[in-house]
């Protein structure tokens, strides 16, 4: 079995950050970190990789696609196409998410999810998370009206037969919710909370029933009012809940970011990029499921004017974390890769560097710019 000790001045291993050390991987596992010196007494054969840090693997569970893809194609190759734009920005496992759209195209890009393979060069998929839609008129954003539901059982066992949807959006307010949220928890999907005018106490209900995550938080919901604090009080405030957030700087303001961060346990916010088909490509127009989207100055927006996903990545967001929050590094890195993997019960393999685990792992310059990204252990991509 193929074994591989690398070197960087720092390993993000879970447990903490080791300095001037290595990284073991036996076969397509980690089996250990030890300092360098260690590495060298025991006559182990070191690369040098040449970073200023070594971290897991990120795991991006909210993404509609980039460099010109949608999951709502439907087809392997934009699958493809966007795992490897995945890995060259340091996410080695994502969840396909689909839009507001026809349902009979739902499940189409249910199915192809579900038939997908990887190529050896692509980030690794982790199931579908569905958007849409379950959703409210008001707070919809790029979710067009025409193709809003209401809830249905019979209608999610249905999309659960067509693929592997780990995660659904929901607008708890909506008729029969926490019945359907049951339901579908019974069944082992995850319950998104957004795109909602829920009041607290509506939130909080859906939270008891078992939803456990609200969608990118502060985005797609309605303010928080001292006098009636809605979903985004219940986000801030419930721990059973993850709270996902953009953290583009447009999506959300540097000060509310903050607000979050201060008010969430580290261990429950999760770093999404929400990024659609623009990703990785210049200014321009585009699509997100039926609705144009106008790509300026990186900002996507619909013809409406409502902010359409982002052009950003999750490794952007962790170093907006640490360099202009102040951030513990390990804790930022964990918020695009460890949470989201404990959130979908995926951290006994992936998430974190720690024996036992997958060793999908990525080297960083002291910029945090890519250098090289490895999956099970074996190099897939180099800048």
């Amino acid at each position: 079995m193929d074994e591989a000790t690398i070197y960087a001045k720092e390993i993000f291993a879970e447990a903490g950050i080791q300095r001037d050390a290595c990284v073991l991987v036996t076969g397509d596992c980690f089996t250990g970190v030890v300092p360098y010196r260690e590495a060298k007494s025991r006559g182990a054969r070191i690369q040098e990789s040449g970073a200023a840090r070594i971290v897991p693997g990120l795991f991006d569970s909210h993404i509609h696609g980039s460099v010109g893809c949608d999951t709502m194609d439907a087809t392997p190759e934009a699958l493809d196409a966007i795992g490897r734009h995945l890995v060259r920005v340091g996410t080695t496992s994502w969840m396909p998410t689909t839009v507001t759209d026809d349902m009979e195209k739902i499940k189409a890009a249910l199915r192809n999810v579900g038939a997908y393979t990887p190529a050896d060069d692509a980030a690794r998929v982790q199931g579908a998370f569905v958007e849409g839609p379950y959703l409210t008129e008001e707070h919809r954003g790029a979710h067009p009206t025409a193709f809003l539901r209401e809830l249905s059982e019979g209608e999610l066992d249905r999309l659960l037969a067509a693929g592997p949807m780990r995660a659904l959006a929901v607008a708890p307010e909506k008729a029969g919710a926490l019945s359907f949220i049951r339901h579908a928890i019974e069944r082992g999907v995850h319950i998104s909370l957004g795109h909602s005018s829920a009041t607290y106490e509506e939130a909080r209900a859906a939270v008891d029933a078992g939803a456990d995550a609200a969608v990118h938080t502060f985005c797609g919901m309605s303010p928080m009012h001292h006098r009636s604090p809605m979903l985004l009080g219940e986000a801030m405030t419930d721990d059973r809940l993850y709270a996902e957030l953009i953290a583009d700087g447009i999506h959300v303001s540097l000060p509310a970011m903050d607000i979050l961060r201060r008010a969430k346990p580290k261990t429950r916010l999760i770093l999404i990029s929400d990024a659609l088909s623009a990703a990785g490509l210049a200014d321009g127009d585009y699509t997100l499921g039926v609705e144009h989207v106008t790509v300026k100055g990186g900002i996507a927006r619909t013809d409406r004017g409502n902010l359409a996903g982002s052009t950003t990545n999750v490794l952007a967001e962790v170093r907006r974390f640490i360099e202009e929050l102040g951030e513990e590094p390990l804790a930022a890195v964990h918020m695009g890769s460890l949470n989201p993997a404990r959130r979908f019960h995926l951290d006994g393999e992936i998430g974190s560097i720690r024996p036992g685990k997958l060793a999908d792992f990525v080297a960083l310059d002291k910029d945090y710019q890519v250098l090289a990204t490895w999956k099970g252990g074996k190099e897939i991509y180099r800048a």
